[in-house]
C-alpha cells in the first residue's frame, strides 16, 4: 500500500481512513490530501508532489493532468495543477518556522478565476474548501505583490536563458551567454542576463525581476551545449513560461541556440522553432541582425558600459551574495581559510544567508564542490554550519543536504554490512576447525537476508558439526587403537591387570561410537568393541593357563638342579642342549605360532590363521581356534556370496555352532544366485518381461525388487521412445518425465521443445505461444514451467514476443548511479543468467540477436545511451505505446516465483515492470504501473521490487 507524503516537506503522513485533511508530524502543516484509496493514484500524487517540491513544475503538471483524467472529481488533483501553474514552493519561515508559499511562476491571470481552482472547490468537502480558499488568498496576495514589484522594473528587449554552473563549475553556456550579453548591450539592447542582472538582488527578489523580464522581452535566447542543460530545472522553468506567453503574444520570439550537440537532441517543445548552431562562424553577428529585425527602435540606444565580469567587488560596498560567490571560488581553488573568511563577511551583512553557512560548512570539511559533500566519510549533520544552512535555506537546499546525509549513512551501513560479509567469507575460507566455522557462522547471522549470508551461515554450521563429529570419531579410533596396544602388551607380558584395564578402556570407548550413530564406520566399531571385549575376556583364562604352565616348568627346572650330577661333564652338556631343544620345539615355537594365529583371526585373516593353527594342531586350545577360524571363514564366504566354498566348510564343521542350518542357507544361496544371474542375463538381453518373471521368483533375494523396477522402467522407456518416434511429443514428454532412466530427462526436454516448435506455426499478433522453461510456481521440486509469451509483432519469419507474466524481480542496475540500458546490470542478467536458465541449445538457436535501439524518453529527453545488440531485452516507452493498445493491455501479473523474489504485488494482483527507457533522470528507469499506465518519470534504478518482462525476437523457420 502506498504511503502519502507531505506536499510541504516530503515526510510520511499518518492518515486515518475517510479523512480529507491531516497534519504533518514533521513540519506541522495542516494540509489537504487525496481521497483516493488506489495505491497507484497515491504513488502518482507522491511523485507529482516531489517534482513540484524540486521546482520541476512542468513534469509535475503532466502528472497532475493524468490524475485529473483518472479521477476528475478529486479536488487535490485540481489543486495540484494550481500549484504548478503558479510555481508554488512551500518554504520554512525562519521567524515562525511555518511553511509559507513562494511563487516562482507569476501570472497576470488571477488564481480566483482559474478553472482548476473552481473545480477544486467544487469537488472539495467543507474542511478542504476552507484550506483551499485560505491558501488561494495568500497566493493571490503574493501574485499582486510580485506584479507590483515587477511593474517597477524597466522593460527588457532580450532574455538570455542558460545554465550558469554544473556541479559548482561554470558551464560553457555561461561563457557564451556572457559574450552575447556584452555584444547585445553594445548594440544598445536592454538584456536580462542573470549573472549580472540578479547579482545584487536577494533570492526573494528574483521572481519579480524574472517575471518582468519574461513579460517584457521580445526575444528569448535559449542557450545550451548539452541536452540536459536545456532541461535543467530553472532553465526549463524560464523557457517553458516564455513559450506559454508566446501563445498569447505572437510578437515574442524564442531562438534555441545549440553547440556540440545535434539539433534533434533539443527539447521537443522547440521542434517548431528555428534553431541556431552556435559553432558556425559569425553566429553572434547573425543573432544580433535577427534581433534587430524583430525589435525596431525609434532611435539607437547609447551603448551600455562594458561589464567587467572578473572585476572585484569594491571593498567599501560589497553585497552578501557577491561575497558568497567569491567564497565559492576560493572553495574551488582549495583555499579553505579565505572561503571561510568571505562567508563570515557575507554573514555580517546577511546573518541568515544559507549559502554562506553552506560555504562555511564546505570550508570546514575541505570540500571544493557541493556535490562532493556526499563523499564525506561520516555524516556531518551534527555540525553547527549544517544546522544553520538547513534552518535558513530553501526547501531545495534542505532536501539536497538531507539527501547527502541519507546517502552517507546508507553508504556507510552498506559498507559495514559488506565488511562483515567479506570478513565472514574470508573467515569461512580460512576456517580449519569447528570453532573457526562457528565464528564465521555467527558473523553471517549478524547480517540476515544480505546476499547469501543465511545460506553460508548454515553451511558453516554444517561444516562445524561435521568437523566436530570427525574429531570425536578420530579421537575414539585413536583411543581404540591405544586400547588394542595396551591389551596386546598385557597379553604378551601375561599381565592380567593390564588386560582388565584394556577391557575397561574398551567399555568407555564404545559409547563414543554409539553416539556417532551412522557416521563413517562407527557402527562397525561398536560391533568390534563388543567382539574384542568377548575375546579379551576369554583370553584371561588362556593367560592364566600359560602362567601356570610357566610355573610348572620353573618348578621342574628347580628340582632338576637339585639332583646330583653323576654323569660326566659331556653328558651334562648333552642333556642341557637336549632340554633346550625340547623346550623350543615343544613350547616356544608352538606358542609363538599360536599367538600369531590368534592375532590373524582377530584381524579377520582367517585363511592365514588356519595355516598357522593347523601347523600346531595339538598345541594348547588350537583345535578350538581351528573350528572358530573355519566357521568365521565360512561366514566370510557366505557374505561374499561364495556359497559353494561356504557350504564345503559348513559340511566339514558338522554340528559346530549353527553350521548345519548355515549349510542349508548356503545351498539356498547357491540356488538363488544361479536364478539371479539368469534373471540379470535376461535383462541384459532386453527380455524385460521374462526378466521380471525371473526376479519375482526370487522372493526379494538381494536387490531383485529394485531390478524388477529397473525392468519396468526399461519397458516404459521403450514405450516413450516409440511415442517420440511417432511424433506424439506430449505423450512422450509425460512418459519420459516420469522416468529417471538413461537420458530420459534430456529426451523429455527435447519432446517439450519439439512440441513447442510445433506450436510456432501460423503465429499471429495477439496470440500466445509457449517457448522455453523457467521456474514460476516457486516449487523447484517439480522442475521449471513452460514460459508463455504474447506475440507483439510478426515480420516475415520473425516474431517479437514478450512474456505473458513477469518472470522475475531484479534491479535495473545493481547500484544507485547514472546508467543506461547499454550499461545496466539487468541487461547483463537477461542475456546471461536468464538466457541460459530459460533456454536450451535448441531454443537458443531460434532466438535472434537483435539491434536494440536507444530510444529517448519522450517526456524528458533523458539521454538513452547507445544502441545495443541483444538476444533478450526490455521494451522501451515508444515500443509499449506502439504494441499495446491501452493501459489495461499493459497490466501484468507476476508469477509466484516473481513475487517470492521480492516483486511488489498490488491490490489488483498486478506488478510494476521495468522498461529499458531512462526516466526523468539518468538514475531513473521507466516502468509500467499496476494499472498498466507508463510511468515515464520512472523508478530509481536500484529499486528492488520492480518485476521483469523479457522480450525477444524468434526465428520461426529455424
Amino acid at each position: 500500500m502506498a504511503v502519502l507524503k507531505c506536499k510541504m516537506c516530503g515526510g510520511s503522513l499518518e492518515i486515518n481512513e475517510g479523512i480529507t485533511v491531516c497534519e504533518c508530524e514533521y513540519c506541522g502543516t495542516k494540509q489537504t490530501i487525496t481521497t483516493a484509496n488506489d495505491e497507484n493514484i497515491q504513488a502518482l500524487f507522491n511523485r507529482a508532489n516531489i517534482l513540484r517540491m524540486k521546482s520541476e513544475f512542468d513534469k509535475a503538471e503532466a502528472l497532475y493532468e493524468k490524475l485529473v483524467q483518472k479521477s476528475p472529481d478529486d479536488a487535490e488533483a485540481h489543486w495540484g495543477l494550481i500549484l504548478c501553474k503558479f510555481g508554488i514552493e512551500y518554504v520554512e519561515d525562519p521567524a515562525t518556522f511555518k511553511r509559507v508559499p513562494t511563487c516562482h511562476r507569476t501570472s497576470f491571470d488571477s488564481i480566483i478565476a482559474d478553472e482548476d481552482y473552481k473545480e477544486a472547490l467544487r469537488c472539495a468537502d467543507t474542511v478542504q474548501r476552507s484550506i483551499y480558499e485560505a491558501e488561494a488568498k495568500e497566493i493571490d496576495r503574493l501574485q499582486k505583490e510580485i506584479l507590483a514589484l515587477s511593474a517597477k522594473e524597466e522593460p527588457y528587449d532580450v532574455f538570455i536563458c542558460y545554465k550558469e554552473s554544473d556541479n559548482g563549475t561554470r558551464t560553457p553556456d555561461s561563457v557564451i551567454a556572457n559574450d552575447i550579453y556584452h555584444q547585445l548591450t553594445n548594440e544598445g539592447f536592454k538584456v536580462f542576463y542573470s549573472a549580472i542582472t540578479l547579482e545584487d538582488k536577494l533570492g526573494s527578489a528574483y521572481e519579480p525581476c524574472i517575471f518582468a523580464a519574461l513579460n517584457s522581452a521580445k526575444v528569448m535566447l535559449a542557450i545550451g551545449t548539452k541536452p540536459e542543460y536545456f532541461n535543467a530545472v530553472w532553465v526549463k522553468n524560464e523557457w517553458s513560461r516564455y513559450l506559454k506567453m508566446m501563445k498569447k503574444d505572437r510578437s515574442k520570439l524564442l531562438i534555441p541556440c545549440y553547440k556540440d550537440m545535434d539539433a534533434y537532441e533539443l527539447p521537443e517543445e522547440f521542434a517548431h522553432l528555428q534553431a541556431q548552431d552556435m559553432s558556425k562562424i559569425g553566429f553572434i553577428n547573425d543573432i544580433v541582425r535577427g534581433i534587430k529585425k524583430v525589435i525596431v527602435k525609434d532611435e539607437p540606444k547609447a551603448a551600455a558600459p562594458k561589464a567587467q565580469p572578473a572585476a572585484p567587488v569594491p571593498a567599501g560596498n560589497p553585497t552578501a551574495n557577491s561575497l558568497v560567490k567569491r567564497a565559492f571560488i576560493f572553495l574551488e581553488d582549495g583555499d579553505w581559510s579565505s572561503a571561510d573568511e568571505y562567508c563570515e563577511k557575507a554573514l555580517d551583512i546577511d546573518p541568515e544567508n544559507a549559502q554562506a553557512y553552506l560555504g562555511k560548512l564546505m570550508a570546514e570539511l575541505q570540500v571544493a564542490r557541493k556535490d562532493d559533500l556526499k563523499n564525506q566519510a561520516q555524516p556531518f549533520d551534527g555540525r553547527n554550519n549544517f544546522q544553520k544552512a538547513v534552518r535558513f535555506g530553501s526547501e531545495q537546499l534542505r532536501t539536497e543536504l538531507f539527501d547527502d546525509i541519507r546517502y552517507i549513512k546508507e553508504r556507510n551501513e552498506q559498507a559495514r554490512i559488506e565488511g562483515i560479509y567479506t570478513g565472514a567469507l574470508n573467515a569461512m575460507k580460512r576456517a580449519k576447525d569447528e570453532s573457526e566455522y562457528k565464528s564465521a557462522a555467527y558473523a553471517f547471522k549478524t547480517i540476515p537476508g544480505y546476499k547469501d549470508a543465511d545460506a553460508l551461515a548454515e553451511q558453516c554450521e554444517e561444516r562445524a558439526d561435521e568437523l566436530k563429529k570427525h574429531a570425536e570419531y578420530k579421537n575414539a579410533v585413536t583411543m581404540l587403537d591405544s586400547a588394542k596396544k595396551n591389551y596386546q602388551a598385557g597379553y604378551e607380558a601375561l599381565d592380567i591387570l593390564s588386560v582388565n584395564a584394556a577391557i575397561s578402556e574398551l567399555e568407555k570407548i564404545k559409547p563414543n561410537f554409539v553416539k556417532l550413530g551412522s557416521y563413517k564406520k562407527s557402527a562397525e566399531y561398536v560391533a568390534e568393541c563388543d567382539r574384542l571385549k568377548e575375546e579379551w575376556t576369554a583370553s584371561i583364562t588362556e593367560i592364566e593357563r600359560r602362567i601356570e604352565a610357566e610355573k610348572r616348568a620353573a618348578e621342574i627346572a628347580r628340582k632338576k638342579r637339585k639332583k646330583k650330577i653323576t654323569i660326566v661333564l659331556l653328558s651334562v652338556g648333552v642333556l642341557i642342549v637336549l632340554a633346550i631343544l625340547i623346550f623350543v620345539f615343544t613350547y616356544a615355537i608352538p606358542e609363538s605360532k599360536y599367538q600369531h594365529a590368534i592375532e590373524l583371526t582377530n584381524n579377520g585373516q582367517y585363511e592365514s590363521a588356519l595355516v598357522e593353527f593347523e601347523s600346531i594342531a595339538n598345541y594348547g586350545n588350537t583345535s578350538k581356534w581351528i573350528l572358530y577360524a573355519k566357521y568365521m571363514l565360512a561366514e566370510k564366504y557366505y557374505d561374499e556370496e561364495k556359497y559353494e566354498e561356504a557350504k564345503t566348510i559348513y559340511e566339514e564343521l558338522g554340528d559346530y555352532s549353527d553350521s548345519v542350518s548355515r549349510k542349508v542357507e548356503a545351498e539356498e544361496g547357491i540356488e538363488y544366485l544361479e536364478k539371479y544371474n539368469k534373471a540379470n542375463k535376461l535383462y541384459e538381453e532386453g527380455k524385460y518381461d521374462e526378466a521380471i518373471t525371473a526376479f519375482k521368483a526370487l522372493d526379494g533375494y538381494k536387490d531383485s525388487e529394485a531390478q524388477i523396477t529397473k525392468c519396468e522402467t526399461a519397458i516404459n522407456y521403450n514405450a516413450a521412445v516409440e511415442l517420440y518416434n511417432t511424433g506424439k511429443y506430449e505423450e512422450a514428454y509425460k512418459a519420459f518425465d516420469s522416468l529417471n532412466y538413461r537420458d530420459s530427462s534430456e529426451k523429455a526436454a527435447e519432446c517439450l521443445f519439439l512440441k513447442q516448435k510445433a506450436g510456432l506455426t501460423n503465429v499471429t499478433v495477439g496470440s500466445t505461444i509457449k517457448f522455453g522453461f523457467y521456474e514460476q510456481d516457486n516449487n523447484t521440486s517439480n522442475g521449471k514451467e513452460e514460459i508463455e509469451w504474447k506475440v507483439l509483432a510478426v515480420e516475415g519469419n520473425k516474431a517479437l514476443v514478450i512474456s505473458q507474466y513477469a518472470l522475475d524481480c531484479q534491479k535495473y542496475n545493481s547500484t544507485y548511479t547514472d546508467t543506461t540500458w547499454e550499461k545496466c546490470s539487468l541487461r547483463t542478467w537477461l542475456n546471461g543468467t536468464f538466457y541460459n536458465a530459460a533456454f536450451g541449445a535448441d531454443h537458443q538457436e531460434m532466438i535472434i540477436s537483435s539491434t536494440v535501439s536507444a530510444d529517448k524518453n519522450p517526456s524528458y529527453g533523458t539521454s538513452p545511451g547507445n544502441s545495443t545488440t541483444d538476444k533478450v531485452f526490455l521494451l522501451s516507452i515508444p515500443e509499449v505505446n506502439k504494441y499495446f493498445s491501452s493501459d489495461s493491455a499493459c497490466q501484468c501479473q507476476g508469477t509466484e516465483e516473481c513475487y517470492a523474489q521480492g516483486a511488489y504485488e498490488g491490490s489488483n494482483g498486478n506488478c510494476w515492470w521495468w522498461l529499458r527507457s531512462p526516466g526523468d533522470h539518468s538514475y531513473y528507469a521507466a516502468v509500467v504501473g499496476y494499472d498498466g499506465s507508463v510511468i515515464d518519470y520512472g523508478n530509481t534504478v536500484s529499486n528492488d521490487n520492480d518485476a521483469v518482462r523479457p522480450a525477444l525476437w524468434i526465428d520461426l523457420e529455424v
